[in-house]
């Protein structure tokens, strides 16, 4: 695992189910995001019109951050 990867699982693990990355500090990019939604580390919730998609870790990404972290 990059230490990026490991930052960004970290990221979300302090934060909870996140929507807004615009005003977070030092947020995972748009990239990492989308690589960690398609790992199987990430989801993303749709909240319908006009309301942000929120995103969260999964059991598998809360998984591989223990792992990471001995």
């Amino acid at each position: 695992m990059t230490p990026k990867r490991k930052a960004a699982l970290q990221w979300f693990h302090e934060r909870g189910e996140v929507g807004w990355f615009v005003c977070a500090e030092n947020p995972p990019s748009y990239m990492m995001r989308n690589r960690m939604i398609k790992d199987g580390h990430l989801q993303k919730r749709s909240q319908g019109d006009w309301k942000p998609t929120l995103f969260s870790l999964t059991d598998a990404g809360r998984q591989a951050l223990h792992e990471a972290n001995p």
